[in-house]
């Protein structure tokens, strides 16, 4: 009756700890798997549209001067619709170049904006920052250039 007694409680406790165990490592894995979803949602939805129309603006063989007001307000747009994925610095970029559009400059449309590289940083940085972080290819050496 004792060796049932003790196989039983053993039982019990192995059960407890295999519960334990399983649970913390299901709820580090569900909140591994949410922060690459948000990720992948910030990547896709932020910073490689915005990516593509800095592209756009980079000349052949001149390279990135700066975008032009339109350029910004596309920007801008995609930023709208994903609110809630963006950066709080790249928010911060996007207000001054339009408070330098909208208080200086809003009658000249081919006057470019950015011409300190600001925002084309910063989105290089994070572009290739997220696609590290959810394991696709990446240039390090856009990773040491923001500080």
């Amino acid at each position: 009756m004792r060796e049932v007694i003790i196989a039983l409680i053993s039982s019990s406790i192995t059960i407890i700890i295999t519960s334990f165990f399983n649970y913390h490592f299901r709820l580090r894995q569900e909140v591994r798997n949410e922060s690459v979803k948000y990720t992948t949602e910030i990547l896709k939805n932020i910073y490689t549209p915005i990516l593509k129309i800095l592209v756009a603006a980079t000349v052949p063989g001149d390279g990135y001067d700066g975008i032009t007001k339109e350029m910004l307000f596309e920007i801008e747009d995609i930023m709208k619709v994903n609110y809630e994925l963006v950066d709080p610095h790249l928010n911060a970029i996007i207000y001054s170049l339009k408070k330098e559009v909208r208080w200086e400059h809003y009658e000249e449309s081919l006057k470019l904006f950015d011409k300190n590289k600001k925002l084309l940083t910063h989105v290089e940085h994070h572009f290739n920052f997220y696609r590290k972080r959810i394991g696709l290819p990446f240039d390090k050496t856009k990773l040491k250039k923001m500080i």
